[in-house]
């Protein structure tokens, strides 16, 4: 017969995390989702960013290998808000806006007929991949980029839901970014 367990301690909940208690996992993310919230918050200033952050972070507790021994939770949820963070930062660190290459573009373009010539093949390009995009993702890339609006502003005003319009920015920019990323290093090597 097996010992039984403290609800409050997370400890126990963590063992009977392991072995896929979907009761326990539901204890700790009401208990901590706050805490993870916070914490995220407070490193990116973006209440949609913070709140995706926190359901990675639960989800990435859900899928912990069984053999992962967790002694410290509330240490383990810190460092891993913080480890997302710092991805987060490092990939949009990593990646130019498409508009501020074509603007650094236009400003040498008086300076060389070969810029002038790759200016307009990269906003020719360019032009193709957002026609390329569906109908909703055409609207939601003119709200999101075009007109500033916050994902929750594109949401209300197309009347979806946000998470559905964070999922699309995402495909519009993965799809955006991996199209132009030949164009980008080619670009890279030109401005140098």
């Amino acid at each position: 017969m097996s010992a039984p367990f403290d609800l409050d301690n997370d400890v126990d909940l963590l063992i009977k995390l392991k072995k896929g208690d979907q009761s326990a996992f539901n204890i700790l993310y009401k208990k901590y989702w706050s805490y993870v919230f916070d914490t995220s918050y407070k490193r990116v200033r973006d209440n949609a960013l913070a709140e995706d952050i926190t359901h990675d972070v639960f989800i990435q507790l859900w899928n912990i290998p069984k053999t992962t021994l967790i002694s410290n939770f509330k240490g383990y949820l810190y460092v891993s808000v913080r480890n997302r963070v710092f991805r987060i930062l490092q990939q949009q660190s990593r990646f130019v806006p498409i508009e501020d290459v074509i603007n650094e573009l236009d400003k040498r373009c008086s300076q060389s007929s070969d810029a002038e010539l790759l200016f307009k093949e990269l906003t020719q390009a360019y032009a193709a991949l957002i026609l390329d995009l569906t109908e909703q993702q055409q609207m939601i890339y003119d709200l999101k980029y075009a007109q500033d609006f916050s994902p929750d502003e594109i949401a209300e005003h197309l009347n979806l839901s946000p998470k559905t319009v964070r999922n699309q920015i995402g495909k519009i920019n993965f799809k955006l970014r991996s199209s132009l990323l030949a164009i980008n290093v080619i670009i890279y090597c030109f401005l140098q």
